[in-house]
């Protein structure tokens, strides 16, 4: 198993685009999990602009569903609740959403060692760095600075 991090559409707008000719629809980030075959393991999502649910069964595809906000859609509040009190801290600092909460959990239970999570990001002099926080195994975690080359210009 592994997990993944992408976009999902909606067919809402967001508020600042909705002046524009021809707007585009908005798009927000997803955790997913995926199976040893790569299938996406389906799961119910909020948008987080309107609150319509999304049924993810695939990367980059969902089909909304017609009902808008459910209990059945984890928040960063449920998922706080199952991971340690420092990872909370760590998350709530560096502004993290859903997603990410969803990854870091992912890594504890699947006891992914050496996976991280990337908790900034800028260039600087054509090199892409920042922190990340790594998970060690055992509910341990480390957060360290990282710096690559691998910057598209």
């Amino acid at each position: 198993m592994r997990g993944v991090k992408h976009l999902i559409e909606c067919r809402c707008i967001l508020p600042t685009l909705k002046n524009r000719d021809n707007p585009p629809s908005h798009k927000f980030v997803v955790f997913s999990i995926l199976d040893e075959n790569n299938d996406v393991e389906e799961k119910v999502v909020s948008c987080n602009n309107c609150d319509i649910n999304h049924l993810v069964h695939d990367i980059c595809d969902s089909k909304i569903m017609t009902a808008e906000g459910t209990v059945a859609t984890l928040t960063t509040e449920d998922i706080s609740a199952m991971l340690p009190e420092s990872v909370v801290s760590v998350l709530e600092t560096y502004e993290k959403t859903l997603p990410d909460y969803e990854h870091i959990n992912f890594m504890i239970n699947e006891n992914k060692t050496e996976d991280f999570l990337v908790l900034t990001s800028e260039i600087s002099d054509d090199k892409k760095v920042g922190k990340i926080l790594r998970y060690k195994g055992d509910n341990r975690f480390i957060i360290e600075p990282y710096s690559t080359s691998d910057v598209v210009t």
